[in-house]
């Protein structure tokens, strides 16, 4: 019996013994661990139910996903980088209850819209103490969670928010470092509502001086914010315009301020080329499927401005801060690229000369290039516009003159392709040349002043002056003989004339230029489906549309040993040969031979100058209703380059029926010869 109650206590000792030695000691780590992990997955739910309740830890999820939306934040990295002393005690027999709070250093490094965010921050993990079997245990530890966790500037609250930060347009300038369209100083000019003496009137003037109406002067000063002694914006006004802002510091309740804006120095010059910039519309914004702008957002609207829109506005930068009652911090920046500078092979003086060839009643555009490096140095359009007038508004009575002018200022012609009429013949003489259809020598019998074959049916060829005796090419450019170059294109044949025109740039997709003006082409479907359009289209009537810097390319070849060149409008591109070998040198030759005699003596001789050696070709364009139309329009047409291959100009004017026909055109470009090299 004694010996059966020495074992119960033993095995009672045992047990108790046994039991005691299971209670090991929680580490805090790992229910850290398993935060972490959570944290990492993106799991807010899970690591919710790890942290202890509390006010601020009871939205943790809705915390987190609302910050995360607004940080772009999809991934997260956590790495415990400071780990603190646990309270243990190796020698301890029994198991004494941990009551302490344990503090981690964590690194999180996670992305947002701007790139990656790396922050250090405190963890504290406090026990969960509960009595099991009548004894007070650590069964796991749970996180002190408040904002901080997320980014350390929530802390004190506040939300995030996305500041974003504005690029500087890119600069456009001419080949010469000349500012074409620039960010530059403005004034802003407003009205301070106390200091009107005479009301009506003050805002009548100014509503004439800054073109704008009556009612959109009152409609701005009836918003609620306004009042006495505050400054109330207007409209902006280049610092160039002196005499306007002299005018407007007269007024007593005019105000103006420094300001930014886009600056057009070259004015209506420019206009057409450069274009303008103006505030995003609601079309825009639609066609952004890129989310690049937003309202308020300046865009290119026309020109060079619109085409290079993507190199000149650059990148917005985008400011992530911590808002707080107006109190901000800065979590994360992405500085902004500002745009790229365009640099143009124009050349503003060559731009401003060739446009102030243009007067009042005009209605053109002309091309200047550089023969022998097929660089644009200008491309004007008459009647221009103030590009200001877009950039920073203009009234409605002011759009509508424009609008609805005749000459249609509006307008970019350059950009369009017309008929050229006889200055074709040229491009139709190395048609025939390449194909061997005839050489400069081979002449043609001619008698009278129109022509006729059987397949014309009632039709008929008319030239204008009568030859000598046989016709060869020299005869036929001098006079230019119609029916001379009517019967060429018949002898080169619709095929052979087609295929071969896409040696000039027609119908070619390799004919490339870095301004999208409208195809050229020879006829409306790429067919010369009849002897009476064949004909036509070789002197330049029929169907045939060109624009006026296409044409200065046809006559490349002229320039470079019979290559076709394409043409270059950046600075710093080089041209290429389109077409090797449109014609031979000997060929070249005979062209420039009869081109210079074209003004020496033939329809050009108003071109002829004392102080600049020109050839050229005169064209006259008429447009007809009908074959018996009397009262058809004329547009004249001039192609002149000089002696020493400075420059290549192309001018057509409208309507010059009363002005002199094709001898109008070619005064001018004489006139802006004499301008250029002298």
């Amino acid at each position: 019996m004694r010996k059966l109650v020495v074992i119960l206590c033993i095995s009672l000792f045992s047990l108790i013994a046994c039991s005691e030695e299971t209670i090991e000691p929680k580490d805090p780590k790992d229910d850290l661990n398993a935060y972490v992990e959570a944290w990492e997955r993106l799991d807010f739910n899970a690591m919710q139910s790890l942290v202890l309740a509390s006010d601020d830890a009871s939205t943790l999820t809705e915390q987190y996903e609302t910050a995360y939306d607004a940080l772009g934040t999809t991934d997260v990295a956590v790495s415990i980088t400071d780990e603190p002393q646990l309270d243990r005690d190796p020698d301890r027999d029994e198991y004494v209850v941990d009551t302490n709070d344990y503090t981690y250093t964590l690194t999180i490094t996670q992305n947002t819209l701007v790139g990656d965010y790396s922050f250090d921050t405190a963890i504290t993990l406090t026990p969960v103490i509960e009595t099991i079997d009548d004894t007070e245990q650590v069964t796991h530890y749970q996180i002190i969670w408040d904002k901080g966790l997320i980014i350390p500037p929530l802390k004190d609250g506040g939300e995030i928010k996305q500041i974003v930060t504005e690029p500087i347009r890119g600069n456009i300038f001419d080949r010469n470092g000349e500012a074409l369209a620039v960010n530059g100083e403005m004034r802003e000019i407003g009205v301070d509502t106390g200091r009107f003496v005479d009301r009506a009137t003050e805002i009548e003037f100014i509503s004439k001086a800054l073109d704008m109406t009556v009612d959109q002067i009152e409609h701005t000063l009836s918003q609620s914010w306004v009042q006495d002694g505050l400054f109330i914006p207007l409209k902006r006004v280049s610092v160039t315009e002196e005499e306007k802002l002299a005018q407007l510091n007269e007024i007593p309740s005019v105000l103006s301020t420094a300001s930014y804006g886009r600056v057009y120095p070259e004015g209506e010059t420019m206009s057409h080329l450069v274009g303008y910039v103006g505030t995003v519309t609601a079309e825009d914004l639609e066609n952004d499927e890129d989310g690049i702008y937003s309202d308020g957002d300046m865009i290119g609207k026309r020109g060079i401005e619109y085409i290079f829109e993507e190199q000149l506005r650059g990148e917005d930068g985008i400011r992530l801060v911590v808002d707080n009652n107006g109190n901000r911090t800065g979590i994360v920046e992405q500085d902004p690229v500002d745009g790229e500078d365009i640099h143009l092979t124009i050349d503003r003086k060559v731009q401003s000369t060739l446009f102030n060839q243009f007067v009042e009643g005009d209605a053109g555009h002309a091309t200047i290039i550089d023969p022998k490096t097929s660089e644009t140095l200008a491309l004007v359009s008459y009647p221009s516009f103030d590009p200001t007038l877009f950039t920073e508004g203009m009234s409605q009575e002011v759009y509508d003159g424009l609008n609805n002018d005749p000459l249609t200022p509006l307008l970019n012609r350059f950009q369009s392709t017309y008929s050229p009429g006889s200055v074709f013949k040229p491009v139709t003489a190395m048609i025939g040349l390449h194909t061997g259809s005839f050489t400069p020598t081979d002449t043609l019998d001619i008698d009278g002043y129109t022509y006729n074959q059987p397949s014309f049916g009632n039709y008929e060829v008319r030239r204008v002056s009568l030859s000598d005796g046989p016709v060869d090419l020299h005869d036929a450019l001098v006079r230019s003989d119609n029916i001379y170059f009517a019967r060429q294109a018949l002898n080169i044949g619709a095929e052979n004339f087609l295929t071969t025109s896409q040696l000039f740039g027609f119908n070619n997709d390799a004919y490339t230029f870095s301004y999208p003006i409208r195809q050229s082409q020879v006829a409306n479907d790429e067919t010369l489906s009849n002897d009476v359009l064949l004909a036509d289209t070789g002197y330049g009537q029929g169907q045939v549309l060109v624009s006026s810097h296409h044409l200065a390319m046809m006559y490349t070849p002229l320039f470079h040993n019979g290559n076709m060149m394409t043409p270059i409008l950046l600075k710093g591109e080089t041209s290429e040969i389109l077409t090797e070998h449109v014609i031979s040198e000997a060929d070249v030759t005979a062209l420039r031979q009869a081109l210079y005699d074209v003004v020496q003596n033939g329809t050009a001789t108003i071109a002829k100058s004392d102080t600049v050696t020109l050839s050229g070709k005169t064209g006259t364009a008429e447009l007809k209703q009908s074959a018996s139309d009397e009262n058809k329009q004329e547009n004249g047409w001039f192609v002149g380059y000089d002696d020493e291959s400075r420059y290549l100009i192309t001018m057509m004017i409208e309507s010059v029926e009363s002005k002199g026909g094709s001898r109008y055109p070619a005064e001018k470009v004489r006139q802006a010869f004499e301008a250029l090299v002298n």
